[in-house]
């Protein structure tokens, strides 16, 4: 099988790309601090909210799943689809970072990560939880007590950074090293497979723009249409050939 001249010529500028992008990776970097912070961050604010709770009702499972639901949608799939894949003005750099970095540095082959440092354009900024925390989540606790009370609130609140960590938790998991200890335990989850394999398609570079656009759980793909789905086999059997022919093909430019 011979590869398309066009994948070759895509398989260079990944890797010319990767080589700029870390070395353009500011020297005191800590990936290890990167995770770290985002988890202690986001889990001590769930906490927090959770522990405010003195009632669990209706109303505060209802507020709690809706704004769950409500980010899968505004936080995930429309920011995702439209800005992450669209160059929008107010968010041109959503789209550089999304589409310009993240998708040149990982395709549907190559979407594992290669070391501690590469975690830079895996995670979001650590100024977006932050942002997500004091600008969405407790407004949107605010708005929920306005009609619902303080419990509703809270729950409201922790819906929003659960829908965040979640969102990171997962996406992360997705560009793990297959094989490795901690994705070898994400394997036990039910259905974890099924969703890598949706943001792996995803990762195509001919279909990036129109395809699976929910990274967590394909509510809003379903609904809106943009679900697509590829046999594993297939798949794998179409990724090994492509590696094959690229492994091939730097073998005769190292001669």
């Amino acid at each position: 099988m011979t590869q398309h001249p066009r994948q070759a010529t895509r398989d260079a500028a990944r890797e010319n790309f990767r080589k700029t992008y870390r070395a353009n990776i500011n020297p005191r970097y800590s990936g290890f601090f990167h995770l770290g912070f985002m988890l202690f961050w986001g889990s001590a604010v769930i906490w927090l909210y959770f522990s405010q709770v003195s009632h669990l009702g209706l109303g505060e499972w209802v507020a709690f799943i809706g704004i769950f639901i409500l980010y899968n949608f505004l936080g995930e799939y429309a920011m995702h689809r439209w800005a992450g894949h669209k160059k929008v003005a107010l968010l041109k750099v959503v789209y550089q970072r999304h589409t310009g970095d993240h998708h040149t540095f990982f395709d549907d082959a190559h979407m594992e990560y290669q070391g501690v440092r590469d975690w830079r354009v895996v995670l979001f900024p650590l100024i977006l939880i932050l942002s997500v925390t004091f600008a969405i989540s407790m407004p949107v606790g605010l708005l929920t007590y306005l009609v619902l009370g303080w419990d509703a609130a809270y729950m409201a609140a922790a819906a929003v950074m659960v829908g965040y960590l979640f969102y990171e938790v997962m996406h992360f998991s997705y560009h793990l090293p297959e094989g490795s200890l901690l994705e070898r335990t994400f394997r036990l989850i039910p259905g974890w497979r099924a969703v890598k394999h949706l943001h792996v398609l995803h990762h195509n570079r001919d279909q990036m723009h129109d395809v699976n656009f929910n990274v967590t759980l394909p509510i809003f793909d379903w609904l809106l249409g943009t679900l697509y789905w590829e046999p594993f086999d297939k798949f794998e059997a179409d990724k090994a050939e492509r590696l094959r022919v690229e492994a091939e093909r730097t073998a005769t430019a190292s001669r």
